[in-house]
């Protein structure tokens, strides 16, 4: 203040009469005029407000520019290399499909290279419908995979060890008749991390049950990330033993959606990304990030599940699931209707193994016989030319036991 004495009013209007006074010289000597100032209005603090919120608003866009920045290079691990260009159908937005592979390396230290698939997730996304649906395919289901040496029949689950994503990703599309645009693999490891990322998930546990010394009480409850994984892990003491992890897993993936949703954010994105990045890699074009959020985000509104039941069989004392030709044709309308597709009649490997069947129920007769006396896992036996130790060795070759029950 001016004087030591003077009160805040009269030095405010001192400081004002000054104002006008020098605006007033300023007009005289053929300056532009200066606008007059009204003593009893708060015009300046308005204008403040608004300059503060430009910056507010300026910082924000920067602050989105750096997680957009963040989330491009975060995503450089985990999607598959781009050209610049983003795919048609994703940039108009239509139906798309993606098969989720969950591996089983990684949840138990063992690793992060090869293993089986122990859970196959068909995920189909429609943004018109604003519906996501997830469909689970048995691990043990009986499937023909071709291979240099031959016709070789295992389990499902296999054809990740024998070819990768693009062959389990063959095996899908043939089961089911349907089309799979994208892929996306899983190491189960991670699971515990994406639920911390978006704060936990909650379940409704159909039954109480202990597991890895800790109880999970019949109910809904919240889970956090180490919790999350045993509680999709347990498999022996369900009842309805793989088909019940099943469903507990999608319990877990609903959750992470609907979270995600309610904080659906460039920065929680990026959380999941990060949580994520050295256990997933997807087919996805990076280029194609932005486009999936914008295009695609709705569809979060419904989640909504399926499963595929088989039938019991038994091949060589080994337990397997037989997807009959019902259900297959009955999943398979289910997931072409939610792409915009119409239902077709579905004839593969699976059916004709099926039809040929003499004796075969899957209830009180589970003997199931393979083409031409093979033996399952024994690439070109299909022959009746295959020996014991032969089978062995193939075994091995082909990185899948016979005696081998993944604990995930």
């Amino acid at each position: 203040m001016d004087h030591e004495h003077e009160t805040r009013a009269e030095y405010r209007r001192h400081l004002e009469e000054s104002i006008e006074e020098k605006a007033h010289n300023e007009n005289s000597n053929g300056a532009i005029p200066h606008p007059p100032y009204h003593h009893h209005t708060n015009g300046g603090g308005y204008r403040w407000i608004k300059r503060f919120i430009t910056l507010f608003v300026l910082i924000l866009c920067i602050a989105g520019g750096y997680e957009y920045h963040k989330i491009h290079n975060t995503a450089q691990g985990v999607f598959s290399t781009g050209d610049g260009k983003v795919d048609k159908k994703l940039a108009e937005g239509k139906p798309v499909s993606v098969l989720a592979m969950g591996t089983d390396v990684g949840a138990l230290n063992r690793g992060n290279k090869g293993g089986n698939t122990d859970t196959l997730e068909v995920v189909t996304i429609n943004p018109k419908k604003e519906t996501i649906t997830l469909t689970s395919v048995p691990r043990d289901t009986l499937v023909k995979v071709d291979t240099d040496e031959g016709a070789d029949y295992v389990k499902i689950n296999a054809a990740y060890s024998l070819g990768g994503p693009k062959q389990t990703v063959k095996q899908v599309k043939e089961l089911l008749g349907i089309p799979i645009d994208y892929y996306v693999v899983i190491n189960m490891g991670v699971l515990q991390k994406v639920v911390n990322a978006v704060g936990g998930v909650d379940v409704d546990n159909p039954f109480a049950f202990t597991y890895e010394g800790h109880h999970f009480p019949k109910g809904k409850q919240h889970l956090n990330g180490e919790l999350a994984l045993k509680y999709s892990r347990m498999r022996y003491d369900d009842p309805n033993n793989d088909y019940g992890r099943q469903k507990r897993q999608q319990q877990i993936m609903t959750s992470v959606i609907h979270n995600f949703k309610h904080s659906g954010s460039i920065g929680a994105a990026n959380k999941i990304l990060a949580a994520v990045k050295d256990g997933v890699h997807t087919n996805l074009p990076i280029d194609s990030v932005s486009v999936l959020y914008g295009n695609y985000r709705r569809a979060m509104n419904n989640v909504k599940t399926y499963h595929f039941h088989g039938k019991d069989a038994t091949i060589e004392g080994t337990s397997f699931q037989i997807a009959t030709p019902k259900e297959i044709n009955r999943i398979s309308k289910l997931i072409r209707i939610q792409l915009g597709l119409k239902p077709i009649t579905v004839t593969n490997n699976e059916t004709k193994m099926y039809k040929m069947q003499k004796s075969y129920n899957g209830y009180n007769n589970t003997n199931f016989v393979l083409p031409g006396h093979a033996e399952y896992n024994v690439p070109g036996s299909g022959h009746g030319t295959s020996t014991s130790s032969n089978s062995s060795n193939r075994s091995i070759t082909y990185g899948y036991r016979r005696s081998t029950r993944s604990t995930y």
